[in-house]
């Protein structure tokens, strides 16, 4: 639910529609997983190079772009506006929501 709590908080308000994101998916923490658009879809914007990357992938951090962007801190970084820093703590949170999801999910 920590996880879940920070996409809600910090992404949410531009990842839903009209929100002002351009990605076809929706963070809230009030949807059940699978109706966020976001399991095992491939990202809209590109991959980052990195080998059969999806928005998530259950169990497989390495290839989730939405961990990816939340580590990175130049351009393509999410959140995109109020932040120079990778929040540590969340994107270890998020790392640990998405590695311990099952396969199927």
């Amino acid at each position: 639910m920590r996880a879940r709590s920070y996409l809600h908080s910090n992404c949410a308000h531009c990842h839903i529609k009209w929100g002002g994101g351009n990605a076809e998916f929706k963070l809230l923490a009030t949807l059940p997983l699978a109706e966020l658009g976001i399991v095992n879809v491939a990202p809209a914007h590109g991959n980052f190079g990195i080998k059969d990357a999806k928005i998530l992938v259950p169990g497989h951090p390495e290839k989730s772009i939405l961990l990816h962007r939340m580590n990175m801190t130049g351009l393509g970084r999410m959140p995109h506006i109020g932040s120079r820093v990778v929040h540590e703590s969340a994107v270890e949170s998020v790392r640990e929501w998405i590695k311990e999801m099952k396969e199927k999910e």
